[in-house]
């Protein structure tokens, strides 16, 4: 069993953890390879923002394995408190460089949530591309609140898939507090990767990277679906206020090697 040094910092009262896309992926490869119960989040600054008053995902986010800062403006934050080597690690990003990884090194996939349709798309890029993964569960709920028994039926069928690690795709914050509930009852590793099913699938696109490294992914993202993320992009600048609030407040980390 290979330790991992977990290194985390508090942003609005949330620790994420500080790390690299390629350190992420290899330790949630290697807790999924020892069947590890546990269960990985992808905060935004959307989120961070509704765990300051909401309770059940902020004791989602405290319970995780791994918290990562997923978008340019919490990245920005680690690397203003003085984590020169933070970077974003978005769901649908990781969630590419998880697949390949789990394909090279026999880790058993599977996949709760999305529509039967985006499922499926998934499954036919997967053969295409990837034909050695291992996928043993495919799964899309009811777009409705499940009763007890269902839940447990879903669960009974993940665990005896024998899926080392669980792509959970039901949107936040639904996702992260299904994981908190769940995601002891069963021996893999559990990702809560949102809209990284409808990108793998090609039915949304993501950015190209300028645009995100600008942090402007959000702005994209609203053209796309002014609807849906008008009210989750008002948290931005709330977000950028609160942040700012608590890192003028405390001192800058000092990196190794200063005088």
């Amino acid at each position: 069993m290979l330790a991992f040094a977990r290194e985390t910092t508090s942003v609005l009262n949330t620790a994420i953890d500080v790390t690299t896309r390629k350190e992420a992926c290899t330790r949630i490869v290697t807790l999924a390879q020892e069947r590890k119960s546990a269960y990985i989040c992808f905060a935004t600054a959307h989120m961070l923002v509704e765990a300051t008053h909401i309770s059940a995902i902020d004791e989602a986010y405290r319970f995780a394995e791994m918290v990562n800062p997923d978008g340019v403006p919490v990245a920005w934050c680690l690397k203003a408190k003085g984590f020169s080597n933070a970077e974003c690690i978005s769901g649908p990003r990781l969630f590419v460089d998880l697949l390949q990884r789990a394909a090279n090194e026999g880790v058993h996939v599977g996949f709760y949530g999305g529509r039967e349709e985006t499922l499926g798309l998934i499954l036919s890029r997967i053969r295409r591309e990837l034909p050695q993964l291992t996928v043993c569960y495919l799964h899309s709920p009811p777009f409705r609140q499940l009763t007890e028994e269902e839940q447990r039926e879903d669960i009974r069928e993940i665990v005896e898939s024998e899926t080392q690690l669980l792509f959970v795709g039901l949107g936040s914050p639904k996702q992260e507090m299904w994981m908190r509930q769940w995601a002891g009852t069963m021996p893999c590793v559990s990702l809560g990767v949102g809209a990284a099913f409808e990108f793998f699938s090609g039915e949304k696109r993501l950015p190209p990277l300028w645009v995100q490294r600008l942090g402007l992914n959000w702005l994209v993202r609203l053209c796309q679906e002014p609807r849906r993320l008008i009210r989750r992009n008002l948290a931005s600048p709330v977000f950028a206020y609160l942040a700012l609030k608590q890192l003028l407040r405390e001192p800058l980390r000092r990196q190794a090697g200063d005088a």
